[in-house]
Parts: C-alpha cells; sequence; structure tokens
C-alpha cells in the first residue's frame, strides 16, 4: 500500500472534514500570505487574494479560532473600521528537517514557518537502523530544548542525497549506499511516529534559499549543489520544479565516464588534496578560511572550470534563469573563484548579447538541506 503522509498527521491538526486536511486551499493561501509578509493587515488581504471582505472575515477568524494567527492593534490611522494585524503564531505547530549527506546528517526545528534551531550529527558507518536510532534520538535531543515533544510536530521532512527512485527511495553515493533503494518514508515514519515527506537534499537545499537567501527576490533560479557529489535544483516561480521522474536539477547526468571525476564534486576536490599531502580530510575541513593558499586548490579550480562552465551554459540554454546559485558545503572562497572563471557562450547576433543569469553564493550555508526539508511539511499541508 503507498504510503501517504498525510494519514499520518495528528488528528489535532486536522479539520474536521472528509477526507482530512490541516486547511483548505483559501485557508493556505491566507495563511501563506501572511506568512510572507507578516503583520499584514486584514483588510489588505482582499486585493491579492480575490475574496471578497464576508469570505475572509469568516476564514481569518477560523484560523484565529484554531490558534494558528495572532490578532495585533493596527498602528495605521486609516478611515473606516479599524482592522487588525496578522501574524503566524509560531508555536501552532513545529516541523522537523532531517538531511543526510555523506559524513553528516543536518536537522532543523522550525517552529510556523520560521526556523528556531540547527543540528548535526556525523553520519557514520554502514547500518541504517543505526543511523535511524541516532537520529531519533537526536530529534529527542532538539525537541527537548525547546521543552516540546513529537505531539507538537506536525511533520518531518527528509532530504537524502542521491537520484529520486520510486516513491521515497534514493539512489545514493556509495558511502550511503544502505540508505539506497529502500522506501524510506515509512520506515523513518514508523521510527518516529510521525508523518515524514522526502526529497533530494540538493532540492530542499534549493528551497531553502529560495525562501530564506539569495533567492528570496527571484522567482526562477537555478541552485548548483556542490556536496561529495554534484546536483542541484530548479526553483520555478518561487518553488522547487521536479519533473517527471523528481530528479530535475541532476547536473551531474552532463558528465559522462571520461569526464565524470572533473565535475566540480567536493569528493573529487578531497582526493585532489590527498595526493598533495593532506591525508584524511573531510567536508568539514574544506570550511578552513586558509583553503585557497593551500596547495593544489587552484590546480582542481582549474581543472573543473571546464565542467562548471559546461553546467553553467546548459542551465542557461535550457532553464534561462535570472539567477544561479552556488551553494551545496562549497566553501564561498572556491564558490567566488568558480564565478571568476564563468564563461558564458553569448555570441553577439546583429551586435548584440542576450541576457545572461547573476551568479551568487548561496546564503544559507548551515544546514540548508535540513532547513528546505522542514519547510515541506508545511507547503503539503497548510501554505
Amino acid at each position: 500500500m503507498k504510503y501517504v503522509p498525510l494519514d499520518h498527521v495528528a488528528p489535532h491538526f486536522l479539520q474536521d472534514t472528509q477526507p482530512s486536511r490541516v486547511a483548505s486551499r483559501n485557508e493556505r493561501d491566507v495563511l501563506r500570505l501572511i506568512w510572507k509578509s507578516p503583520g499584514i493587515e486584514r483588510s489588505d488581504l482582499t486585493e491579492p487574494l480575490d475574496l471578497t471582505q464576508q469570505s475572509l472575515h469568516r476564514i481569518v477568524g477560523r484560523l484565529h479560532e484554531r490558534g494558528m494567527l495572532v490578532f495585533s492593534q493596527s498602528e495605521n490611522r486609516r478611515a473606516g473600521p479599524p482592522s487588525p494585524e496578522l501574524t503566524l503564531r509560531k508555536d501552532w505547530c513545529l516541523t522537523l528537517g532531517i538531511s543526510v549527506n555523506v559524513g553528516s546528517i543536518g536537522l532543523c526545528l522550525m517552529g510556523f514557518g520560521e526556523p528556531l534551531e540547527n543540528m548535526e550529527i556525523p553520519q557514520t558507518g554502514s547500518s541504517l537502523p543505526l543511523e535511524m536510532e541516532r537520529i531519533e534520538a537526536a530529534v529527542e535531543d532538539i525537541l527537548a530544548r525547546r521543552g516540546a515533544g513529537r505531539r507538537d510536530v506536525l511533520g518531518v521532512g527528509l532530504a537524502v542525497a542521491g537520484h529520486r527512485m520510486l516513491e521515497t527511495a534514493f539512489n545514493c553515493p556509495l558511502p550511503l549506499a544502505h540508505w539506497s533503494l529502500i522506501d524510506l518514508a515509512p520506515v523513518l515514519g514508523e521510527r518516529l511516529g510521525l508523518p515524514v515527506w522526502a526529497d533530494n537534499v540538493a532540492r530542499t537545499a534549493a528551497l531553502a534559499e529560495a525562501i530564506f537567501g539569495v533567492g528570496r527576490d527571484v522567482a526562477d533560479f537555478a541552485y548548483i549543489a556542490h556536496l561529495h557529489g554534484y546536483g542541484g535544483g530548479l526553483v520555478c516561480g518561487g518553488m522547487p520544479f521536479r519533473g517527471s521522474f523528481g530528479n530535475a536539477g541532476e547536473f551531474s547526468v552532463l558528465f559522462g565516464r571520461q569526464d565524470y571525476d572533473d565535475r566540480p564534486a567536493l569528493n573529487q576536490l578531497l582526493e585532489h588534496l590527498r595526493t598533495k599531502g593532506r591525508l584524511g580530510l573531510t567536508l568539514k575541513d574544506l570550511k578552513n578560511e586558509n583553503l585557497v593558499d593551500w596547495d593544489g586548490v587552484e590546480e582542481w579550480i582549474d581543472r573543473v572550470t571546464p565542467a562548471h562552465n559546461r553546467a553553467i551554459n546548459a542551465i542557461c540554454a535550457i532553464f534561462d534563469p535570472a539567477l544561479i546559485v552556488l551553494g551545496g558545503e562549497l566553501p564561498h572562497s572556491l564558490a567566488r573563484m568558480l564565478i571568476e572563471r564563468t564563461e558564458f557562450n553569448n555570441l553577439p547576433r546583429h551586435g548584440a548579447l542576450r541576457d545572461v543569469p547573476r551568479l551568487a553564493v548561496a546564503q544559507i550555508i548551515d544546514a540548508p538541506g535540513a532547513i528546505g526539508a522542514a519547510l515541506i511539511p508545511l507547503f503539503e499541508t497548510v501554505l
């Protein structure tokens, strides 16, 4: 039987309707507008939502009765009856984001649309049950820090490094082989006793960047995730674009066997630096401020620049975004080196060049995959 996360949402979050849901489409539109414009006055909701004032009063009143909204007195002195300012009640629900990367597992605890706390635990070994057990302990820890329990959690977003396969299974890099080709959402959901939605970690990082980072004011952008591997995500209209099979933005597919090792994947950088005498390096070690001065770093950047340019120009040709973000675990210093070396295929026609996207370094650098994963339950149910 197909796993449906909504079937596992706690009853106290649900409306008394059939089929079960957390909020109606109109309610979700109202909540999302308030989330994006905290403090907006109720009277200002009418125009952007194309709802009558009567309908809005009824919807806002119902959401307030459920404890989802906070009313505040407006300081604007306008003609007519006073209209309250509206904000989401941050403690109405919690969501959890869990990101599984090579070497690290990130967690994010989020209030009603607002990140509260991040934590990271090592990803080690090759036993899925043991890592699930450690994730469960970390969940208890991060909830306890806020005096919360699992009853307060609306849902969990799980982000995993690897190609999306059927349902919530992924084909992961070799160090995460024990996470591969398993329908993960029901397994983690049963352990935690919570509904779980799953997605690729690069795509959830792109979502975090879209909501809280450099993509806030850009509707369409591409996010390149430099992790152990090399992937990414596409954001279209402010939301992730997944494609037919859930793998839109898997930029490693651009490279064949003959040039696969020359793509800008950070495991390739680690291997290159080990040949220069820096043995035992991990992805965490790349956060060293003096990284650009290490022997072999500039040599590696020069080696992967052609692959970087191939990906940039493929994104331009197929997606035509306003912005391309270099993110994942790529140190900002290396991101800037790649940006400086970027060459667009932009031959002039009739003396004019076409527009090309701006390149930027990701702003969300602390657990972006987990932050984006924590947003998924909200976007699937209430926003």
